[in-house]
């Protein structure tokens, strides 16, 4: 897959001249969805093309249908009609799939949905990308508008596309919006006036041949930036930042000697040393985690850069918990406290959940194998791990990382995980479901994956033990 910058001859004039275009959407997920509605009401021709034919798949070309779209699905799925002005993708199709390829032998123009609804938005956006931490990362940066009196909407990859945010039309929100590497592959003119980069660890090397190929992907990011917008990176990334910004491009770091967002002494700084102004005590902020420190600055970055003030930022830090599957206090039955993790779908992911806990954590592990090597969690190996359950389709490779290095059993299903882990535990442990793989060997995403977790961990659960907390 080549993911270097592309030309193409749809331009900007072409998106504002919709009326009669004859354009086909691939895929019909949650994104596909939004853009042939966004395309449909700016009177352009839809017909939206999707392999499977799942029940969901059909209540959504229902939708489309009662409003002018065409729907194909399944295998009748098979080629793009003659007259078709340009294709969007949605950003689960490969640009290797058969139609993306016969459009590009055929000149048709082919875009992204992220980029498609870019240049029908007509104004300035935050961008976040990264492998771990983008959902958080934009929710905090929400939540610090928020307490600053900045109305703002989120989107992207977080579940709601920003063509959504297009057909809604309220203009006077900021938009803050993630962004995957998949959806980075096919811009061309996205221009984020503020772009983070939160990390970079393997991820997706089924989709990818290496990091090298996955790493050119995320940096597509700052491509299109120019003067007057914010480029941003943590500390340890700068040497990555210094070659992929153009001149002009503001750059920024959080953490390390020169960041303009530092944690000193225990201490949240806009700036290093006297100097700096006081934000909060780390121990005032309500997420929790050692690897959400890194999410924290570079979310105050952003709102140092949109002029918020430090009080706003700090009522934000102090009052935001986090999100359902990252990290997430389920209960503590009998003393033993539950966290679902069930987001941390690579080993770097998991890394930073074990090291957020100094307690006996029985670890929860396994998925479905997206090529990834366990190598990275070697290092949090044995750590707080007394015992590991692990399930899935990658359960033997962690079998082979963890074998002679820390207990371990191997569990058919989540149901049989977390009964032993209820068994083995004691008062004070931690169970931590936080897989380091995708869940659709067994689940139909990692929110199902979760909530299955949940679900069986509030039935161990006496009433009276359900309002309890437990801090890390």
């Amino acid at each position: 897959m080549n993911v270097e910058r592309r030309t193409s001859n749809i331009q900007h004039r072409t998106l504002n001249t919709l009326s009669g275009r004859k354009v086909m959407v691939l895929g019909l997920g949650v994104s596909g969805e939004a853009a042939a509605e966004l395309l449909l009401s700016r009177g352009a021709v839809v017909t939206v093309l999707d392999d499977e034919t799942g029940e969901e798949l059909k209540v959504r070309a229902a939708r489309l249908r009662s409003i002018g779209g065409v729907v194909i699905l399944g295998g009748d799925a098979g080629r793009i009609g003659r007259e078709v002005d340009f294709l969007v993708v949605s950003p689960g199709i490969p640009l290797s799939h058969r139609l993306v390829r016969e459009a590009r032998e055929r000149t048709i123009p082919v875009m992204g949905e992220l980029e498609m609804a870019y240049r029908l938005l007509n104004r300035p956006l935050i961008a976040v990308t990264g492998t771990n931490g983008k959902t958080t990362t934009v929710s905090l940066i929400h939540e610090i508008f928020r307490q600053g009196g900045i109305p703002s909407v989120t989107g992207g990859n977080i579940g709601y596309p920003l063509s959504r945010i297009v057909l809604a039309g309220d203009k006077d929100r900021r938009v803050v919006v993630e962004v995957s590497s998949f959806q980075l592959e096919r811009i061309e003119k996205f221009r984020p006036s503020v772009a983070i980069l939160l990390n970079m660890t393997s991820d997706h090397l089924d989709r990818y041949s290496g990091m090298d190929e996955y790493r050119a992907a995320k940096l597509r990011i700052f491509e299109n930036q120019g003067p007057g917008d914010l480029a941003a990176v943590p500390a340890h990334l700068l040497g990555l930042l210094k070659t992929a910004v153009s001149p002009g491009v503001e750059k920024a770091t959080w953490g390390g000697r020169d960041g303009r967002v530092v944690i000193e002494d225990g201490i949240l700084r806009a700036g290093r040393g006297p100097r700096g102004e006081i934000i909060c005590r780390v121990e005032e902020i309500a997420l929790k985690g050692e690897h959400n420190l890194a999410n924290i600055m570079a979310a105050v970055t952003v709102g140092i850069n949109q002029d918020i003030g430090a009080e706003a930022i700090k009522s934000a830090l102090v009052s935001f918990e986090g999100l359902p599957h990252r990290l997430e206090y389920v209960s503590s039955p009998g003393g033993v406290s539950y966290y679902n993790d069930s987001k941390a779908t690579n080993p770097a992911a998991v890394a930073a959940a074990l090291n957020s806990f100094s307690r006996p954590v029985i670890w929860l592990a396994g998925g479905s194998d997206k090529g990834l090597d366990p190598a990275p969690l070697k290092e949090s190996i044995p750590g707080p791990i007394k015992l590991a359950l692990l399930m899935g389709e990658s359960g033997d490779g962690l079998r082979r990382l963890v074998e002679g290095e820390i207990p371990f059993r191997m569990v058919t299903d989540m149901k049989e995980a977390v009964a032993v882990a209820s068994r083995e535990a004691e008062a004070g442990d931690i169970v931590l479901l936080s897989p380091g793989y995708a869940s659709f060997d067994m689940f139909k995403n990692y929110r199902e994956r979760g909530d299955v977790f949940k679900s069986l961990v509030m039935g161990l659960t006496d009433p009276k033990e359900r309002t309890s907390n437990t801090n890390i």
